[in-house]
This record gives structure tokens, C-alpha cells and sequence, in this order.
């Protein structure tokens, strides 16, 4: 018996380690996506809280939560990126969590054109719980816990095509350190690195923005690939100014994905539903993830000038 649950928990880590967490609103998860991207926002600050559940009518949940800070520009060309993640799958309660940071740099900055790179370290925890779990016979586990250090690199090209069109695209890799994610003492789980690319174009028209996009990740035989578009306008409601968007994504031979968001000055919130559409819909019917994000941008505040006055300089 004691055999059998230590195969079940490694291949459950095999597993597990072929295909790593990920948001629908993939946009909103820069850190996860592409370390580069820490620096892509609109303030100086941005707060980012995600939130998704997924397979809720099925069996347990899992349930996965991002808490991102990014800061532009904080030295120069220099941005920076904090991110903590919490995953939980399954009856056992396994629990990844991590920590991430990951600094950028513009590199290239011109008229039309930005190149920026980035770099992820990240610190992962990884642990199960078997009170929830029957056994026929008392067993002894020795490993419940499992820590390894996860590196990332990234790098952004931004394309000014017009004044009224912005082309974007990305490439990361991470895991390029292979990290062991094994619980046992004698067999090793290296993690094969994931290669993750994006491209997105933004065209104005008026004052409807249209944002076309595409987002592909390749880890060993696990891909995903999302397309979709979405839209934003601006209203005017008592006189405040609103803005909103809809959109609907396509994630490959698994899900339809409807999207909308609300804009109230400085606060971005946004929801999401993957439709399941794969062959688990007879099961799941139809029933995938509810998945939201509330942003919060600001400014740094400027130096006031109030009280204050130039000496004149005399020659």
C-alpha cells in the first residue's frame, strides 16, 4: 500500500509539474506571463488581486491567487515587479505557493520603437494534506513538503505602426533552471522549462479601441493557445468619465472565454467565464472557471512648489 501511494503522489507531481497555473485574463498576470512586463502600466504603481476557480462542478475546486504590485521606471529605465501565488488543487490540498520578483529594463527607446527585458526569481512551496484522505492502514510518508528556486527571462518589443495603432509581442521562458519538484528522496522531478509568447495589437477608431490578441505556451506535450478580441469605449455618466470593454477568447480544443470590465478613475475591474467546450463537458456541463481582477493605478505625487521661492542669483 505504502508503494502504491508513493507512486500516486509522484506521478500526481508529474503531473502537475507538465502544466503550471495560469489565468484566462492572462493579461492582467504580467509577472506570470513575461517578467518584462513589469513595467507595461499605466501609472507609475499598479495593484493587481486575481482570483479564479476552476472545475467546481466536478470535484473539489482549484483555486488559484495572484497578488501582484508593479513599479515603473522607480530608477531610471529600471521597473519592478512583486508577485505571490497561491494554488490549491484537489482532495489532498495540494498547495503551491511562491513568491516572484522580477525587475526590467528598457533597453531600446525610440519614437516607434521599445525593447524591454526582464528577469524572474522566484521562490515555490509545495505541500499536500492527507487528513483528508482514507486509508485502509496506517502509512508513513516522509516528504510533504517540497522548496525549489524558479528562474525566468523575458524580453517585449513595442511597435508605434500609427498614431493610432500599437503592435506589442513577447517572449519568455521559464523554469530555465529546471528546478526538482520531486517529494521523494530518491526519485527527482526536474521541471522542463515553458516557453510562452504573445502578440497584441491595439487600433484606435474614434474612441473605440479594438485589442486583437493571441497568447501560446509550450511546457514538454502541454499547450495552450488563446486568441480572441475585445473592445473598449468611453462613457459619460453624471458627469464622470467610465470606460468598459467586452470581449470573448478561444482557448484551443478547451474553452470559450466572455469577458467584460468596468474602469471607475483609478480602479480596473474585470471577470471572465470559461465555457467548457472540451470532451469533459459531459461531465463539467459545460461548467468551467469564474475567474476576476480588481487593478488599482496611481501616480507618485509631485513635490509641491507651494511656500517656496528662487533665490536670485546675483553676478
Amino acid at each position: 500500500m505504502r508503494l502504491f501511494i508513493s507512486l500516486f503522489m509522484a506521478l500526481l507531481s508529474v503531473q502537475l509539474s507538465g502544466q503550471d497555473f495560469h489565468f484566462s485574463q492572462f493579461k492582467n498576470s504580467k509577472s506570470n506571463i513575461n517578467p518584462a512586463l513589469s513595467g507595461e502600466i499605466k501609472g507609475d504603481f499598479l495593484a493587481v488581486f486575481q482570483r479564479r476557480s476552476q472545475w467546481a462542478s466536478i470535484s473539489e475546486p482549484f483555486n488559484t491567487l495572484c497578488l501582484s504590485l508593479y513599479m515603473k521606471n522607480i530608477y531610471k529605465d529600471y521597473s519592478l515587479g512583486l508577485n505571490f501565488i497561491n494554488d490549491v488543487a484537489g482532495l489532498a490540498d495540494f498547495q503551491t505557493n511562491g513568491i516572484n520578483i522580477s525587475p526590467s529594463l528598457k533597453i531600446l527607446k525610440m519614437d516607434k520603437h521599445n525593447l524591454t527585458i526582464g528577469f524572474g526569481l522566484a521562490a515555490f512551496q509545495r505541500s499536500y494534506d492527507l487528513n483528508s484522505l482514507t486509508f485502509y492502514e496506517d502509512e508513513q510518508f516522509v516528504n510533504q513538503n517540497n522548496s525549489f528556486i524558479d528562474i525566468s527571462l523575458g524580453t517585449t518589443y513595442k511597435h508605434i505602426i500609427t498614431k493610432n495603432s500599437i503592435l506589442e509581442l513577447g517572449l519568455s521562458a521559464f523554469h530555465i533552471n529546471n528546478p526538482n519538484q520531486s517529494f521523494s528522496n530518491t526519485y527527482e522531478d526536474n521541471t522542463p522549462t515553458k516557453y510562452v509568447s504573445f502578440i497584441e495589437l491595439n487600433h484606435e477608431y474614434s474612441k473605440l479601441v479594438l485589442t486583437p490578441s493571441i497568447f501560446y505556451s509550450h511546457q514538454l506535450n502541454q499547450r495552450e493557445l488563446i486568441f480572441g478580441c475585445s473592445f473598449f469605449d468611453e462613457i459619460n455618466y453624471a458627469n464622470r468619465e467610465y470606460s468598459y470593454s467586452l470581449g470573448l477568447y478561444y482557448r484551443n480544443k478547451d474553452a470559450l472565454i466572455p469577458q467584460a470590465s468596468i474602469s471607475i478613475e483609478n480602479i480596473d475591474l474585470f471577470v471572465s467565464y470559461d465555457i467548457n467546450i472540451s470532451e469533459l463537458n459531459k461531465a463539467s456541463n459545460y461548467y468551467g472557471a469564474i475567474e476576476f481582477s480588481v487593478l488599482y493605478n496611481w501616480n507618485r505625487k509631485k513635490s509641491s512648489t507651494k511656500n517656496k521661492f528662487i533665490c536670485p542669483r546675483y553676478l
